[in-house]
């Protein structure tokens, strides 16, 4: 019977975790480097590009925003209302409602964030003439 030795097997694994710390150090290095964002252009159709580009950003962020206090708001109604019936029939509808309520306005709050109703950049920037490549 062949007795393994204990010394190998550590040296293996510190070779092991060197080697990979050898390939992800500089991986995140280079991935530090890396921007989502192309580089500034000096010509006016990149500035009026930008601008365009801005214009949609924060229109889809307001409507976004519209679309989580609409949920919030609908949510609170909605839950307060089945709340309070609930409520009732114990004989607490005020607490009925305000748990009802609480629980509505995180539940719509969250259901508001995936509401998107044909509000994108991309939507946006078509719609002012650019193509989607």
């Amino acid at each position: 019977m062949r007795v393994r030795n204990a010394g190998s097997q550590r040296h293996r694994a510190a070779t092991v975790r060197r080697g990979v710390a050898a390939l992800l150090i500089p991986m995140l290095i280079l991935g530090g480097c890396a921007s989502g964002e192309p580089p500034p252009f000096p010509s006016p159709a990149a500035a009026a590009y930008q601008a365009d580009l801005e214009s949609c950003r924060s229109a889809v962020a307001a409507a976004r925003t519209a679309n989580t206090a609409e949920g919030f708001f609908t949510g609170a109604l909605i839950g307060a209302a089945h709340g309070a019936v609930a409520g009732a029939h114990s004989g607490d509808a005020d607490v009925g409602a305000i748990v009802g309520a609480s629980v509505g306005a995180v539940v719509g709050f969250f259901q508001g964030l995936h509401w998107s109703r044909g509000a994108s950049v991309s939507a946006c920037m078509q719609s002012r003439g650019y193509r989607r490549i």
